[in-house]
């Protein structure tokens, strides 16, 4: 019989520094993390159109603040054939109509992006000018020749802007903007295409660097592309007449703190009321379950018969 003996060995200790990215988080702790991608699935009328726009709601109305105590603005896109007929959207002070697409297209897509990585580089060029500013103003005068001689730099950046006063400039952003963009019923279109689809995976990807989250929102769960579904990790789930596909597919994002009987259960409470939703959020330490945002499920012991935080049997 063998035995296993742990024997101690030397390296692997050096240290290693582990900082949390600075992202800006909604001051509602019940709010998705930043910066998450979400797939919405629901039949037709199914609600999920409304409970995104409640998610985004709820991110204006709350301050969006990163680890420096600095607010963040928040910019909403939506590219959907049936924006019109939304009334809903309508809502979103955070939606401006230049930023609203009726058709899904690559190149709409990428100037979405490429505005946004451009609204980024402005606002990093704008606290440039700051930076230099205050610089400028806080050094006392017969010490700016030295200064400038040091950091010519500061110069050239003062001279752009005529060395204004920053609140004097013009810019639309002042801090970089949390940007969401809502892909709604674009199924018929060529966005889940095979070019297209290579596109946006990149852009969930890389979606933390751009400040980007997206809204992925469809009728059909097969329909969206496992790889595009591996990249999200904020679920709205509706009722359908079938539930194979969504216990199926979703399971898997919930196997490690819930059985499939679990699953299918929460699922079932969920969805029992006409436009109720089960929503999944994995974007946090802990995974999150509720019943349309109006209330969290928790899957109590077997003795006790209802969830702690909701006081609502399950």
């Amino acid at each position: 019989m063998s035995v296993i003996i742990e024997k101690k060995i030397t390296g692997f200790n050096a240290p290693l520094k582990n900082s949390k990215n600075n992202y800006p988080q909604s001051t509602n702790p019940n709010a998705p993390r930043f910066f998450f991608n979400l797939l919405g699935v629901a039949s037709r009328g199914g609600s999920k159109t409304y409970t995104t726009t409640r998610i985004i709601k709820d991110f204006e109305e709350h301050k969006l603040i990163d680890n420096d105590g600095i607010v963040h603005p928040l910019r909403t896109f939506i590219i959907s054939p049936t924006v019109n007929a939304n009334k809903i959207l309508a809502n979103l002070n955070s939606l401006d109509e230049s930023d609203i697409y009726d058709t899904y297209s690559d190149t709409n897509l990428k100037e979405i992006i490429d505005d946004i990585v451009e609204t980024k580089q402005e606002v990093m060029k704008y606290k440039l000018y700051v930076e230099a500013y205050n610089l400028i103003k806080r050094t006392p005068k017969d010490k700016i020749p030295e200064l400038i001689k040091r950091r010519p730099e500061v110069i050239k950046i003062l001279e752009e802007n005529d060395y204004k006063d920053p609140k004097e400039i013009d810019i639309r952003f002042r801090e970089i903007p949390v940007n969401l963009i809502i892909l709604d019923d674009c199924v018929g279109s060529s966005a889940f295409s095979r070019k297209s689809q290579n596109m946006l995976v990149n852009y969930l990807i890389k979606n933390r660097h751009m400040f980007v989250s997206f809204f992925i929102l469809t009728q059909s769960m097969k329909a969206i592309p496992r790889v595009i579904r591996m990249n999200c990790n904020v679920f709205l789930l509706g009722k359908f007449a079938s539930k194979k596909v969504i216990i199926q597919d979703m399971y898997e994002e919930v196997s490690n703190v819930l059985t499939e009987e679990e699953f299918e259960k929460i699922y079932d409470y969920a969805t029992q009321d006409k436009y109720g939703m089960l929503i999944m959020d994995c974007s946090g330490d802990n995974k999150r379950f509720y019943k349309s945002y109006d209330s969290e499920l928790v899957l109590s012991p077997l003795d006790a018969g209802f969830a702690p935080h909701t006081r609502e049997k399950i």
